[in-house]
């Protein structure tokens, strides 16, 4: 007996309770035979005109039409595409979940936690998200009306944010719909709804991620020793260690944000040995061959941005470069992960659900592969989320989640419903009612009828009688029973009732006349409605451009190594022989080869005239704030030496650019001046176009930023900032005595443990590894260089002494606007002096300042050079040199040299830059002019002999930005809707830093407002 199939899902039904019979058969389901139909197996294998049988909620298997069980009950799918369940990877569907804090006013560094959770509430590792999961009927829409099945949710907050789970969009109970209740651990870079100070920068919540996983990775390797909770080094309970401990081996997805966070990410997964699931920004084909090397598979929004409002003359002006390439390139990012062999699955993250399917559609016309397309939604995401052995495909023993569609989904095709493990769910007619689409001969005593339905529109169904359309009455579809009245004739004396079946054999049914007798009808199909569809239309911008960075000046390609012989020019050396008028140079394989008079030139050099020119080293700054992403303090703590410049590195930024062209080839990026101890510095070379790493000095000694005076003891900080210690100068050295007599402490214990036997370390508690004390302890070992924020003559000499009361020397006391009061104590200790040339007066401990302590300090034989603090001045720096000249008679080489080999000697890279000699690193820069007049241009400016840049070619990237932006702005008022849509350009607007600059990083996602060029 075939038993009635109904399509519509009942939800919750009740009913009173009885008392019934327990029943020991077992449970028969029926067999579902769904024929006719296209079926996607996965999104490799498809078969045409096929079967899928399915019971309860599982798939028997696929079949030939012929070979359909005598009792299953089926349902004609002819004309439509039977596809697996589509998975969202990454939701926070059915989490009604949000953390409450109490309502502070102020900074916040200390949260009193529940249960022994992490002490920083943007930890929250321990949370499994399936113990705040319940369905949700209303938002599951969201996602079954495009096809997907099942997600994987959890709530995303903070930066570890817990355990996800897996569960189906099927309308069950919270119990029966989870498929993966412990699933994928999430990471972020944003702190989220924590209230917490720290920490405020992005470089601090890479700190503080480092610091939790090396934390739970040596939870993980001693809670097995003996006595474990008993030894001394035990720590106090901390759910969130155990929780990382325990997730160790699954892939953690990682939620960067935009391009560079997506590459940190990745290198801090890589840093741990973690398998990891990156988050895409969008705009990976900008660095495509970066995001291959680490060797990730992507979850990747479709977040396309809209179309520039160029329409607007004013507005088309003030969009850059970076914005119009984005909005050509962004949707095909996913065919360009997919050119590079890179994994991904797609999401709706981001996105109102009606917008999802255009985007999937557009990325198909873009060049993305409807085959991949299907995989980033089926198998790619269940293997992703530990499912692939129940779902992802239309294979015997998996889920019967099925999307039924109309057409080719990824062109011009539409979904029509899902099954939810065997639970049908549609948004417009069931198919069976849709395939009665058409026309169809009714033969009833002696009359014979043409039919015409549709079932979409059933008002404009009719029967024709003698050429004639007559129009029905109350024409009603129920599953396959339609009934309707008709007039056979104009005076509507006869109005015939009809009611008629349709299934596989045709039509049969009964008509009533006037009489009321019945009579039979039967009937067969003429010919079924076809859908009109159109080809896909495929887009045609011209071929991507992507450089490095990718906009404005950005590279096609980085410069090679040059074999060069600059002939007859004037050298500054900053060595001892000083300036030397016409004399040439070589440069080979990175390095200055050669230095002399009427030099031959070698063969496979170039020639470079350079008569009535000058060439020096490469500017060296000592302090500077460019090129950095999300902040340059984290100014929560007194002491957070365990941040890194280097974590931040922004190598997109047009400051590197502007300061090449001003002749500097090295800065060192400092941390600011918020904490008597800050971050760790990072040196680099203003390689424009290189990656972040790339960008990096190889070889420099690491440094970090102490600093004294009014910034650090929050003097300027406002009311609120009353309560952080220290809070006085006396305050300031209290620290630093704290924080080194702990770092020797740590020290201690770590040699301790490095010296016992084998034996003990098996019974032991290990120490814990403390990032912060860490990088104190390599100050104290002279492994790390101090430059400190200093003004008044006091705090140098309380500082002197405390550096050599724990045995080290300080780089340079930086700014040291009162230095020259103190220059031979400065002189003596051996420490240098990095200045400004004339600021002062700006606050109240710079008073004192003079415009000839930089002469006054380099004629006491102190180490003395110029820094910028400032990425404009930065630019300018050869006239900053300038005015010790016109202050104080200083020497125009010793001018030059605080600008070049002093800062070099500062940073402890003196023997490979700063200097023109044989054998140093070819950083060097082509002047018009005598390099320290206000006329002076830089013609071409080499490190490591790579032209980096070029006047000339810098005027001839002027024009191509303008043809360019000419180019693509056409192509957006060219555009037809499809391509205009998308989303507004969503980016962190960061200020030009400065050393007292603060910045919440995780509250500052503004709307893009381009670089105005």
């Amino acid at each position: 007996m075939i038993t009635r199939h109904y399509w519509l899902l009942v939800v919750g039904a009740l009913s009173l309770p009885t008392m019934a019979k327990p029943s020991l058969a077992p449970d028969t389901e029926t067999v579902t035979a769904l024929t006719n139909a296209e079926i996607h197996i996965s999104a490799t294998e498809k078969r045409n005109n096929a079967t899928l049988l399915i019971s309860g909620n599982k798939v028997i298997d696929v079949i030939n039409n012929d070979a359909i069980p005598t009792d299953a009950h089926i349902i004609d799918m002819q004309g439509y595409v039977l596809l697996p369940g589509f998975i969202d990877p990454f939701t926070e569907y059915g989490i009604e979940f949000n953390y409450t804090y109490p309502d502070i006013n102020g900074p916040v560094y200390s949260v009193n936690t529940l249960g022994g959770q992490a002490p920083n509430t943007a930890v929250h590792a321990q949370q499994k998200w399936v113990q705040h999961f319940s369905p949700n009927p209303t938002t599951a829409k969201n996602w079954q009306q495009n096809g997907f099945t099942s997600v994987q949710t959890a709530k995303h907050d903070g930066l570890f944010q817990g355990q996800s789970s897996v569960v189906s969009l099927a309308q069950k109970p919270a119990n029966e719909a989870i498929i993966n209740a412990y699933s994928n651990p999430l990471l972020s870079f944003n702190k989220g709804s924590s209230p917490m100070d720290y920490p405020e920068s992005l470089m601090g919540a890479i700190a503080l991620i480092r610091q939790t996983f090396s934390d739970s990775l040596w939870l993980k390797d001693n809670r097995n020793k003996p006595n474990f909770g008993q030894q001394a080094l035990a720590p106090a309970f901390n759910s969130a260690w155990q929780a990382i401990a325990a997730q160790w081996q699954q892939d953690w997805i990682f939620n960067g944000g935009d391009l560079n966070n997506v590459l940190r990410a990745g290198a801090l997964l890589r840093q741990q040995q973690l398998s990891g699931i990156l988050i895409a920004s969008g705009r990976e084909y900008a660095r495509l061959n970066e995001i291959k090397a680490l060797n990730y598979p992507f979850i990747v929004p479709l977040n396309f941005p809209a179309a520039p409002k160029v329409e607007d003359a004013d507005i088309a002006l003030d969009t850059s470069l970076a914005q119009l390439r984005h909005w050509q390139s962004a949707p095909s990012n996913p065919a360009q992960l997919a050119s590079a062999n890179i994994p991904f699955a797609l999401t709706q993250h981001g996105l109102e659900p009606q917008e999802f399917w255009p985007r999937v559609q557009l990325a198909v016309a873009k060049g993305l592969a409807p085959s991949t397309a299907l995989a980033a939604l089926t198998s790619v995401p269940a293997s992703m989320i530990g499912i692939d052995d129940k779902a992802g495909k239309l294979a015997a023993g998996y889920f019967a989640d099925i999307v039924v569609a109309k057409g080719d989904i990824f062109t011009d095709g539409h979904i029509v419903g899902v099954y939810l493990q065997g639970q049908a769910n549609f948004s417009e007619l069931t198919p069976t009612q849709a395939n009665l689409a058409g026309e169809y001969q009714l033969e009833f005593g002696d009359h014979s009828l043409v039919l015409a339905l549709d079932p979409q529109t059933l008002a404009n169904s009719s029967l024709q009688v003698a050429e004639h359309n007559i129009g029905l009455i109350a024409p009603t579809l129920d599953n396959q029973r339609l009934s309707f009245a008709v007039a056979l004739d104009d005076t509507r004396d006869d109005v015939s009732r009809f009611i008629l079946w349709f299934d596989h054999s045709g039509v049969h049914g009964r008509v009533y006349n006037a009489d009321g007798n019945p009579t039979p009808v039967g009937g067969t199909r003429i010919a079924p409605q076809a859908s009109p569809s159109e080809a896909a239309k495929t887009l045609t911008d011209d071929p991507l451009t992507i450089t490095f960075p990718n906009g404005a000046y950005g590279r096609a390609q980085l410069p090679s190594s040059e074999k060069l012989h600059i002939q007859g020019a004037t050298l500054w050396t900053s060595e001892q022989s000083g300036i030397l008028p016409e004399t040439d140079i070589l440069i080979e394989n990175g390095k200055i080869s050669a230095i002399g008079k009427q030099l031959t030139t070698p063969k496979g050099f170039t020639l470079l005239p350079a008569q009535g020119l000058h060439v020096t080293a490469g500017i060296v700054d000592e302090h500077s704030h460019i090129a950095v992403n999300g902040g340059v303090n984290e100014g929560t703590n007194s002491v957070t030496s365990e941040v890194r410049i280097g974590d931040v590195l922004n190598p997109d930024s047009l400051n590197i650019y502007q300061s090449l062209a001003g002749g500097v080839t090295t800065t060192q990026l400092l941390h600011g001046s918020a904490n008597p101890i800050g971050g760790q510095a990072q040196l680099i070379k203003l390689r424009w176009g290189e990656s972040a790493n790339n960008l990096k000095f190889i070889g420099a000694p690491g440094a970090i930023k102490f600093a004294l005076g009014e910034n650090v003891k929050q003097s300027h900080w406002g009311d609120e900032y009353v309560t952080r210690f220290p809070q006085t100068r006396m305050g300031v050295k209290t620290v630093m005595v704290d924080a080194f007599d702990a770092a020797k402490q740590y020290q201690q214990q770590q040699y301790a443990w490095q010296q016992a036997s084998n034996r003990s370390k098996n019974s032991t508690i290990a120490p814990r590894i403390d990032y912060r004390l860490q990088a104190i302890n390599e100050v104290a070992n002279g492994k790390r260089d101090v430059h400190i924020h200093s003004y008044v003559q006091s705090e140098i000499l309380m500082f002197l002494s405390l550096a050599k009361t724990y045995g080290f020397n300080v780089s340079a006391f930086t700014h040291v606007l009162e230095g020259y009061k103190v220059a031979d104590e400065l002189a003596a200790a051996g420490a240098g002096a990095s200045t400004f040339s004339d600021w002062w007066a700006y606050k109240f401990e710079v008073y004192d300042a003079i415009p000839q302590n930089a002469c006054l300090l380099n004629d006491k034989g102190v180490v003395t050079s110029l820094n910028s603090d400032d990425y404009s001045m930065q630019r300018r720096l050869n006239q900053e040199a300038a005015k010790s000249i016109m202050y104080c008679s200083m020497s125009d080489i010793d001018a030059w040299n605080m600008v070049t080999i002093n800062p070099a000697k500062q940073l402890g890279v003196d023997h490979m830059v700063g200097s023109l000699k044989v054998g140093k690193h070819a950083d060097i820069v082509l002047w018009s002019d005598y390099p320290l007049s206000v006329y002076a241009k830089t013609q071409t400016v080499w490190i490591d002999g790579r032209r980096y840049f070029d006047r000339q070619q810098n005027q001839q990237m002027e024009h191509e930005i303008i043809t360019e932006k000419a180019k693509l702005i056409q192509q957006v008022l060219q555009s037809d809707t499809k391509r205009r849509d998308g989303d507004a350009e969503i980016i962190n607007i960061e200020p030009e830093w400065h050393c007292d600059s603060h910045y919440q990083h995780a509250k500052a996602q503004q709307l893009f407002n381009g670089d105005h060029r």
